[in-house]
């Protein structure tokens, strides 16, 4: 009796069943930011001044998630974001090596307003958070109308979503 082979993503890569590479390109894992020294001077005066608000108040969970958010903020200045391969396939999308079924995905949109932002926004269907890709220099209209042959598209998101904002405007 032969197995059943539970398929991880590496076996859809190696293995080529997903399809047509419509679109690829590269991007980065995390967005980087050109931070002043006030950016760095502002933070560490917020983030002691909410230590001390959580030893007053007695809360030393809050305090200990503090001083880890301030933690992984510096590592992420300190290290370069790595590079991911993304991909739009005819039976869905890679970002690295997840694999996103056109199934898995609700809808998509694009806010193209460069040279500020040029995104594309996969809003999935199960809890995890959105997708946003950077679009860089491959043409919105080509990407909108393939994608529009598996996908719905949400026309009335004319905005990025409220965490791409803060992390824009916080330089996070």
């Amino acid at each position: 009796m032969a197995e059943e082979k539970n398929l991880t993503t590496e076996d859809y890569l190696r293995e080529g069943d997903y399809g047509k590479v419509f679109f690829e390109w590269q991007v980065p894992e995390y967005m980087t930011h050109e931070r002043s020294s006030l950016w760095y001077i502002g933070t560490i005066v917020i983030s002691l001044g909410l230590i001390i608000y959580s030893i007053f108040t007695a809360n030393f969970l809050f305090a200990l998630i503090v001083i880890l958010v301030a933690f992984i903020l510096f590592l992420k200045s300190y290290y370069s974001p790595a590079n991911l391969n993304f991909q739009i396939t005819e039976e869905g999308i890679f970002l690295g090596n997840q694999f996103f079924p056109y199934e898995r995905i609700k809808n998509f949109y694009i806010i193209y307003k460069p040279p500020r932002v040029k995104k594309i926004f996969f809003n999935l269907k199960s809890f995890a958070p959105d997708l946003s890709i950077i679009i860089h220099d491959a043409n919105p209209l080509l990407i909108r109308e393939k994608l529009l042959q598996y996908l719905e598209e949400d026309l009335e998101r004319d905005h990025q979503s409220l965490e791409d904002l803060m992390e824009t405007l916080l330089k996070l």
